[in-house]
């Protein structure tokens, strides 16, 4: 189904805006060439969070403070970088 006028002219406006706001996303779109960037944050944070749980695992039979706590810090960080992901992509889409 062709576009309206009105429809032509409303797309060529959002993709000019797109060129000013982020040159970067529109090259890759215009492409349509996908970048692969580093691992996927997803993945870095849940691997992260794994690690923190089994080393707070591991630190209940050994006793050891200072394992709990590196632990702790790590499954906290994979939760948080995890979080501010997802808020930062969902905010992308709208």
């Amino acid at each position: 189904m062709p576009l309206s006028e009105r429809e032509r002219k409303v797309l060529q406006q959002l993709e000019r805006e797109l060129f000013i706001q982020d040159p970067e996303l529109a090259r890759q779109l215009e492409s349509g060439v996908p970048v692969s960037g580093p691992v996927q944050p997803r993945v870095r944070d849940v691997l992260a969070i794994a690690v923190g749980v089994l080393l707070l695992l591991l630190a209940i039979p050994l006793q050891g403070f200072l394992i709990a706590l590196v632990g702790m810090f790590l499954a906290g960080h994979g939760v948080f970088a995890h979080r501010a992901y997802r808020n930062e992509s969902s905010s992308r889409l709208l």
